[in-house]
Formats: structure tokens, C-alpha cells, sequence
């Protein structure tokens, strides 16, 4: 069968334009990027020429990494080891990238500069595309040149994402660049609240940078503990469930879902979300109806740890999901029946004392300023609060 061929036939994994965009950034920060830049260009009204590219600062490869590995399926293991490794099945950029185009340039440089494209009519080959010449292109290679170590990956030939566009194919070009933020700014957060790296987003000004965001609010004074549970498997590795409790008004998180949505499970593998919110399947034991997302847990929020060991059991191989293999759901399921039964408990005893808390004027702006303050997406509302508040200071 020609590769060609091959790559034909994964095109169909299901990725989204942001999941997809994640396995390039996966594969720069395994590389030790410091630095991600991710540009999305929409040329006119069909959208022809246009491309999407991504640029790290990360290690480069040299010639037998990028034709035996970034441009292949490679046969040997995954050698890539330490707490930034984020390949898992070594298929990511190839399976992520054609699932929206069909012609994948890399421009890489670790001792020297490379340069080579995948596509589905020549298979690898030296041809670049047409828009390497581009002037945004040009001017970025001209920069690229000068670092000491880094890959770019140029996507053109956009075939599926030029087709399912129809009228609005540049406004949602670019909605779909906005998404891929968000979807960053939650994939990522550890990394980018520990600022281990820099997320760009079409542009390299601090307005384009993707700003850290925590989901589980653990530095924010009213969010709650609620005690670990830690589980070993027989088949191999362990993982610790620890609980979150987040405050009851977190503000916007622009993060393109409801807090019912953002409830439940969030699974890491090496610091980097592989799937988040819901209770995937899981219920009361012998019980057919499965736990929903709903009002009453939407304050919880538990940080999972994927076993390195047995990664490959939890994550479908598109790694966009975790499946909770069979060995584990039953231990999974009983330290959840704990978790939300010591929620449940904890919600109660604070509605109590608030019920028993005598409520003033300045207790209520106190709040509201607390949630101000801890709030990240502040709107035009929250900031004329923000002043009337400063100006009652500065007044008294």
C-alpha cells in the first residue's frame, strides 16, 4: 500500500482544528520549546492560498529525526523520555495535520537547516509550497534563520477547512483560531501558571500571548481542598484523584463552556489535559443510570493522573480521549462516591454557616470585591466597579 494511501485513510480520526493544533504544540514542548508561536493566515474569499503555521524555539531535528520520525510512523519505541514527553503513539503531527490539509513543509534547524514536505500527491519531497514566498512567511524564515534551534510546521493545501466554510469561511477561519486559544489556555495551564512556556496566537505582542488560567482556583482564598485519594492498579501504576471545590462565583473563564460543562474529571498526563469535564460513564455500582453534569456538582473539579506506565490503556489514539479502562473503573468509581459524598457534606455545612452569618452592606461589597480581584476575564462592568470601589478608598 503507498504511504499516500496510508494517509488517506487517517484522515477520518475526528480531531478538531484546536486538538489538532495541540498535538504540533505536544511535539514542541517534548522538544523543550520555550516559545510557541501559532499563526492562521485566510488569503481570500475561497481561500486557496491559504496556510496555518507553527514556530517553536524548541531543540530542531536533524535529519534522521524528521525523516524517520516526524515524517514517518516510525517502528522503533517512543524514546522520548522526562516529565515534558508528550507522545504517546508517535503518529500525532501526521494524523492531526491531514484531518485539515494535505500538504505538511517542515522547516527545521538543529545543527543545520532542513527543510521537507509531506503531501498526498508527491509523498516527501524537497518541493516547497507556493507560499513559502509569502512575504509573512518570508519574514518569519528571515527571523528563524538567526535562532539558534527551532521547527516550523506549514500547513497548506487547507482542503478541509476551505470546504466546509461556505459564506463565512474568513470570519470562521479566524473563530476557529479564537477556540484553539481557549483550548490552549486549558490543555496548558499548568504549563503556562508554572510559565515553563508562551502560547502566541497571530501575533508576538503581549496581546496575542494566551494569559495562565487555573481551573481548579487553587491560590484563590475561597476555594476548598477536599481530601486525595490515591489508587495502584494491579495491571500497572498508580493515580491520585484530588479533589477541588471552586468558588461559587469564578466570573467569566471565556472558555467556551458552561460551568455545568467544566464540572468533574480533568485527566493529565505529564501536566498536559488530555480530556476535562464530565463524569465519563460513571455511576453508582449496579445502578444503570450514570452520573450526570448538572447544578449540584458543578463546583467540583478533580485533577486525575494518568499512569505513564499504562498510558496507551486510558487515551484513544488520536489522544483527544480517556477512556477509563476496565481494571480501573471499579477503584476509580469508589473513591468518586467518596469525593462527592465529602462535597456534598461541605456544601451543606457552608450553607448553614452562611445562613448563620448576619449579612451587611459591607460584608456584600467585600465579597464582590474578593471575586473581582480574583477574576481574570474582568468586563467593562467589573471595572466600573473596580474604580467606584478605589475612589471610595481614596475619598475616606
Amino acid at each position: 500500500m503507498k504511504y499516500t494511501t496510508i494517509l488517506e485513510k487517517l484522515r477520518s480520526h475526528g480531531y478538531t482544528l484546536p486538538q489538532s493544533l495541540a498535538e504540533l504544540a505536544d511535539n514542541s514542548i517534548t522538544h523543550n520549546a520555550k516559545n510557541i508561536w501559532v499563526y492562521m493566515f485566510w488569503s481570500d474569499d475561497t481561500g486557496k492560498n491559504s496556510f496555518i503555521m507553527v514556530v517553536d524555539d524548541g531543540n530542531g531535528m536533524d535529519e534522521n529525526e524528521l525523516l524517520n520520525r516526524a515524517l514517518t510512523f516510525p517502528d522503533q519505541k517512543n524514546n522520548y523520555k522526562g516529565k515534558n514527553n508528550h507522545s504517546v503513539f508517535g503518529a500525532g503531527l501526521k494524523t492531526g495535520s491531514f484531518n485539515h490539509c494535505r500538504s505538511i513543509t517542515i522547516i527545521t534547524k538543529k545543527n543545520e537547516l532542513l527543510k521537507k514536505t509531506l503531501n498526498f500527491k508527491d509523498g516527501i519531497t524537497d518541493n516547497m509550497p507556493s507560499c513559502i514566498n509569502h512575504k509573512f512567511i518570508k519574514s518569519h524564515l528571515e527571523k528563524f534563520a538567526k535562532q539558534e534551534s527551532g521547527t516550523i510546521i506549514l500547513w497548506t493545501d487547507l482542503d478541509r477547512i476551505t470546504e466546509l466554510r461556505a459564506v463565512d469561511r474568513g470570519p470562521n477561519f479566524y473563530d476557529d483560531c479564537d477556540k484553539s486559544k481557549k483550548h490552549f489556555k486549558l490543555v496548558y495551564h499548568k504549563y503556562l501558571l508554572e510559565k515553563k512556556i508562551n502560547l502566541y496566537f497571530n501575533g508576538t505582542d503581549e496581546v496575542n500571548r494566551t494569559k495562565a488560567f487555573d481551573p481548579f482556583y487553587k491560590s484563590n482564598t475561597e476555594t476548598i481542598k477536599l481530601p486525595d485519594s490515591e489508587i495502584s492498579f494491579l495491571k500497572g501504576g498508580a493515580t491520585t484523584l484530588k479533589p477541588y471545590i471552586i468558588p461559587i462565583d469564578t466570573g467569566k473563564e471565556n472558555l467556551g463552556k458552561s460551568k455545568n460543562d467544566l464540572q468533574g474529571l480533568y485527566f493529565l498526563r505529564n501536566n498536559r489535559v488530555i480530556d476535562y469535564g464530565g463524569w465519563f460513564d460513571l455511576g453508582e455500582k449496579n445502578v444503570d443510570k450514570i452520573w450526570a453534569s448538572n447544578e449540584r456538582y458543578n463546583r467540583l473539579r478533580i485533577e486525575v493522573t494518568i499512569p505513564i506506565e499504562t498510558s496507551k490503556d486510558w487515551i484513544t489514539t488520536d489522544k483527544t480521549k480517556v477512556i477509563i479502562p476496565g481494571y480501573a473503573e471499579s477503584k476509580i468509581r469508589k473513591s468518586l462516591v467518596q469525593i462527592r459524598k465529602d462535597y456534598l457534606e461541605k456544601i451543606g455545612q457552608m450553607r448553614e454557616d452562611q445562613e448563620k452569618e448576619p449579612v451587611n452592606e459591607t460584608l456584600k461589597q467585600k465579597r464582590e470585591l474578593n471575586r473581582i480581584i480574583n477574576n481574570e476575564n474582568l468586563d467593562d462592568e467589573d471595572l466600573l466597579k473596580l474604580k467606584e470601589y478605589i475612589n471610595k478608598i481614596k475619598k475616606n
